[in-house]
């Protein structure tokens, strides 16, 4: 009895890789599958792009519209120093800020890499799996809520313009506004860190990460909120010396 070999099926095509704008959308609104794509085919030109360009036109908004040397004006004239000296520590800080404002796409750049950097370390240091490029790539995806904060800021401070002691507030999306910077440092500095865009963020990182470390959820959670609250902590020091000193 003859058989006849059937050829064999030919293999379904690879899906096609979603562009980095729908990407940027997919993180947004449909994280899961996104992150999934993401930890595939990992890229991260395209999210990078769009931080800097609006890093760049928030330095140059913040550069113009923020008033960075009142408060310094402020608390060196509560202490009675002589207003020649006042003078020549705002025209320092006048100018530090603006420099600051400036270079503010590198300094996101280099934030960008560090981030990412750690919470590979951390993910593959309980046995995760990954390597940088996914990391990376996690970590310009899962920053798109903050870019939309900086949107959103950039707007308000380019449309009535602010002081630098204003920022934190100035968009309420955390809960700096119940209490004083000026009466209570500590606490105020503390409660700006529990912001709508950083929960948000946070809960991409989770995702992304779980996706790339090839971990559940709840194990990525605890890897990136831990990260977080430690980040939080050492954020509170400089505050916490400055209130042990009143």
């Amino acid at each position: 009895m003859m058989t006849t070999d059937l050829p064999a099926p030919a293999p379904a095509p690879a899906a096609p890789k979603p562009n980095g704008f729908q990407r940027i959308i997919g993180v947004l609104f449909s994280p899961n599958e996104t992150f999934e794509s993401i930890a595939r085919q990992p890229d991260w030109v395209v999210p990078l792009v769009v931080i800097l360009v609006v890093s760049i036109v928030a330095g140059i908004v913040f550069a113009q519209r923020v008033d960075f040397t009142a408060a310094v004006r402020e608390q060196m004239e509560s202490r009675n120093l002589p207003q020649d000296q006042i003078d020549r520590a705002v025209r320092i800080t006048a100018a530090a800020s603006k420099i600051i404002s400036y270079v503010s796409p590198v300094l996101s750049l280099l934030f960008l890499l560090i981030i990412a950097a750690i919470l590979l370390l951390a993910f593959r240091l309980f046995g995760g799996e990954g390597d940088f490029r996914q990391a990376f790539s996690v970590t310009n995806y899962a920053w798109m809520p903050g870019v939309l904060k900086s949107i959103i800021l950039t707007a308000l401070v380019a449309a009535r313009g602010a002081s630098a002691t204003e920022l934190p507030t100035l968009l309420r999306s955390n809960l700096a506004f119940l209490t004083s910077m000026k009466t209570n440092l500590l606490l105020f500095t503390l409660l700006s860190k529990i912001d709508v865009f950083t929960i948000w963020l946070l809960a991409l990182f989770i995702i992304g990460f779980a996706s790339v470390a090839k971990f559940t959820k709840a194990k990525s959670a605890a890897i990136v909120i831990s990260l977080w609250v430690v980040a939080t902590l050492v954020s509170l020091i400089g505050p916490a010396i400055q209130t042990l000193q009143k």
